[in-house]
């Protein structure tokens, strides 16, 4: 860069010295020279793995909610209970999904009665990014609840363009197959100079009622219908931005969620009846401020959330008639989080996190446990031209108190990580990178006080993370970026809290009991073709493989089988082409076999499968409008299989999207 800086002020200067020789003229008119080139993404040199979707990858996604897009990337295995009404957990490299932290622009989305968060609830329209970030956070400046979670889901909202109007947006409406309805609106209002305001609507209505085949071996096969999987659902969020320069701003954030659903059942001796209801009433209001300086980074939020859930068994055969279960959680949280550059190569990081959670029920045991946390994290990086060093520690001082305890029951832990980098080559790029963490995960208050099941002695499940990988990047035939990445990985886990039965096969009873060791690879590449003005090709494609095998007990039938519904290979390729107006895209997911239960045997086997979206879009613009129309198909070539045992997924499916962007 400095020589052609060098070289253009020699030219310029040359050729300044023959024009002063013509009198015609003492002006000089130089053409501009431009310098481009790609934007590096995080994940091409993180020390930890990042998996991202872009704009253009979400919107090639077949589905509706954030579990489609997260369901393509690397080590993930998904819980899916069929259709769009059913809940759908995620598990990342063998470690539950307690162990994933969700994060909506920087905001937490927690659950603190089941520690997992439902993807199903959190619609994709209107994102910008949907990431996976697996140990540390992506930033120095972050809160320390995002330095608590094995990995983190990062799901951040698209950003307003106001350089041509004061009013921008999008009106959009997607129908489908099984009564699918979802129309979604997102405007954007310039309230001033450095202000906006924000809302965006989306409203989903579907039957469920798809066809699938019930196989009950030598009986034979027949074809039944889903029931019980529909669902109506709003999500809400209006924002407020305030930005007084380019490296500060304030945001406000109130974000509403509710739903009515059923809860499909399993498919069990003839019997594919369900009546069991779901229905959710969520509320969260956030307060975020940023501030960046030459050499000092702060960060601060506030925020207050209430979730209510109840959950309906007409058919349920117990003291009544019916069960009907409620339950309300608030929460309460303060964050500072801080960042500063000490000399050109050092920067330290620090952050301190309050949080007050509250859980209640209409159980006649009920005991409405509070849990109190206080969590500080410390780091330090070194940075210089070829290698990048972080290491930093999380404290975690956590107290929890029910109703009867005259004293609180304190919890304590530090948790150390450690990163390395280290680039090898500059063209192709080729890096090196290490990293290690220790994280837990502290027991629910299902897991802790729920009704004939909790046990308050349990103990946090501790889990320790190691990765090493390669990764490489090189343009090639000038318009072609070529991406790669490999990652060798192994977690343990200790003091493993399942579930055992007790006196019969209702009632069951929480322990620390297992050990879990995992070991795995994963393979990433990533291409984007540039064929011309008019043509473009976009190509990912991810592959795991991995070994989580039970190390509890040697006398056990489990020991050293494979934990249930983790398969040992899942591999997902995204393929987009893009022709002037035209976009074409086709997603390809497999999950290898895998068991149901914890001995691997062949009565639990369930076999592996193959499925394939595609799309097709068209857009047009207008010198104020965009036009888009899209069509897609889920599941082309109508396979059958399940994700949970006797929980059939849908066969193939159409869908139809319009889009307004004004």
């Amino acid at each position: 860069m400095k020589s052609l800086a060098i070289t253009g002020l020699l030219i310029c200067f040359s050729f300044s010295e023959v024009i002063a020789q013509q009198p015609l003229s003492d002006t000089i008119n130089i053409k501009g020279v431009e310098v481009k080139t790609r934007k590096i993404h995080q994940k091409e040199k993180s020390a930890y793995p990042i998996q991202s979707l872009t704009a253009k990858g979400i919107e090639s996604v077949a589905g509706t909610s954030v579990a489609e897009a997260v369901k393509t990337f690397s080590g993930v295995t998904l819980r899916d209970y069929g259709g769009i009404g059913g809940l759908k957990t995620i598990m990342v490299r063998s470690l539950g999904a307690n162990h994933t932290g969700v994060f909506i622009d920087g905001v937490a989305v927690t659950d603190i009665a089941s520690g997992q968060v439902d993807l199903s609830k959190l619609p994709l329209e209107g994102l910008e990014e949907v990431s996976l970030e697996l140990g540390n956070a992506s930033q120095q400046c972050i809160t320390a609840r995002a330095q608590a979670s094995a990995s983190l889901i990062n799901l951040r909202s698209k950003n307003p363009d106001f350089r041509n109007r004061k009013t921008n947006g999008n009106l959009s409406l997607k129908a489908g197959m099984y009564g699918l309805i979802n129309p979604a609106l997102l405007l954007n209002q310039k309230t001033g100079k450095k202000s906006w305001i924000g809302l965006n609507l989306n409203y989903l209505q579907a039957e469920g009622d798809y066809p699938y085949l019930v196989d009950n071996g030598p009986a034979g096969t027949h074809h039944e219908t889903r029931n019980n999987s529909d669902i109506t659902a709003l999500s809400a969020n209006a924002v407020y931005n305030f930005s007084p320069s380019d490296s500060s701003g304030f945001q406000a954030r109130l974000r509403i969620y509710e739903s009515e659903r059923g809860l499909p059942g399993a498919v069990i001796f003839y019997n594919p009846h369900s009546s069991q209801r779901l229905t959710n009433k969520d509320m969260s209001v956030n307060l975020h401020y940023r501030s960046g300086k030459k050499k000092i980074s702060t960060l601060s939020n506030a925020g207050w959330s209430r979730a209510w859930l109840r959950y309906l068994d007409p058919d349920y055969l117990g003291y009544t008639s019916s069960l009907d279960n409620k339950y309300l959680q608030h929460e309460y949280y303060l964050s500072q989080a801080m960042s500063i550059k000490a000399g050109k190569q050092f920067t330290v990081s620090a952050a301190t996190d309050l949080i007050l959670n509250s859980f209640s029920s209409n159980l006649y045991n009920n005991s409405n446990p509070m849990r109190y946390s206080l969590l500080v994290s410390g780091g330090l990086s070194h940075r210089t031209r070829t290698t990048e060093t972080s290491a930093g520690m999380l404290l975690s001082l956590i107290g929890d108190k029910k109703d009867g305890d005259e004293k609180m029951k304190d919890f304590s832990k530090i948790s150390p990580w450690a990163n390395f980098t280290l680039r090898i080559l500059d063209d192709p790029a080729i890096r090196l990178r290490l990293m290690y963490k220790q994280i837990f995960r502290l027991p629910s208050f299902n897991d802790l006080y729920y009704n004939l099941v909790g046990n308050p002695g349990l103990k946090p499940e501790n889990a320790g993370q190691i990765n090493a990988g390669l990764l490489f990047s090189k343009k090639v035939m000038g318009s072609t970026d070529v991406n790669l990445r490999i990652d060798a990985f192994g977690n343990r886990v200790s003091n493993k809290i399942i579930a055992v039965p007790t006196q019969n096969l209702f009632v069951w009873s929480m322990r620390n009991i297992g050990k879990v060791n995992t070991q795995g690879i994963e393979l990433q590449i990533e291409t984007d073709s540039k064929i011309n003005a008019e043509m473009s090709i976009g190509i990912s494609m991810n592959y795991t493989y991995q070994q989580a095998f039970d190390m509890t007990d040697q006398n056990s039938a489990s020991y050293k089988h494979q934990i249930p519904y983790i398969p040992y290979e899942t591999f997902s390729g995204m393929y987009l082409i893009n022709y002037r107006s035209f976009a074409v895209n086709y997603n390809l997911l497999f999950n290898g076999f895998r068991y149901s239960a914890g001995e691997n045997m062949h009565e639990n086997l369930l076999p592996g499968w193959w499925i394939s979206d595609a799309g097709l879009s068209w857009k047009t613009e207008t010198s104020r409008i965009t036009y888009k129309i899209k069509g897609e198909v889920s599941n082309l070539f109508n396979r059958e299989y399940v994700v949970i045992r006797s929980f059939p997924m849908p066969g193939r499916s159409f869908a139809l999207t319009a889009t307004l962007q004004f």
